[in-house]
Order: C-alpha cells, then structure tokens, then sequence
C-alpha cells in the first residue's frame, strides 16, 4: 500500500490471510440450527476470517454487525500494521 511494508503477526486467533466478506455463513448456520436463539455465534463456528457478529434468529443465522474493517487489498485491517 503506497510502497510501504506492512507486517502481520499471526497467533492468539490473528488472520494473516484474506478476509471472508461473505454475508452467509455455512458454519454459522449449522450452529444455529443446534442452538436455535443464541446472541452469539461463536468464530469457532464462522471461522476467524469473518468480517462479522454474527447471531441466531430462530435457526437462521443472521449479522449482528460488522466487527472488522477490510483495507483496499481485502485483509482484516486491525491484523497489519505498518512498518516504520
């Protein structure tokens, strides 16, 4: 980005790699079929790549809000940071 070297540090959770964007969510779904009404979907279910809150109506899944930003080349902003 503008030919400067941005770093990730990857662990406790961090994805280093392309944000998922996608407004469904497989994993999300199944889980609230089994847990139909929870507040919280947990990102063991959605993965840690969701750009999103994600919560149970019913059996459905549906966004609770949008937790990450995503920078110009699609990854979780919070995730890199510049190096000076």
């Amino acid at each position: 980005m503008n030919g400067k070297v941005f770093l990730c540090n990857t662990g406790a959770n961090l994805v280093c790699g392309k944000a998922n964007t996608s407004r469904t969510s497989g994993g999300a779904e199944d889980f609230c079929k089994q847990n139909p009404g929870s507040d919280v979907v947990p990102m063991a279910a959605t993965g840690h790549d969701t750009v999103y809150e994600w919560k149970c109506v019913g059996n459905k899944a549906v966004i609770s809000k949008q937790a990450e930003t995503v920078d110009p080349r699609g990854f979780i902003t919070e995730n890199w940071q510049q190096l000076d």
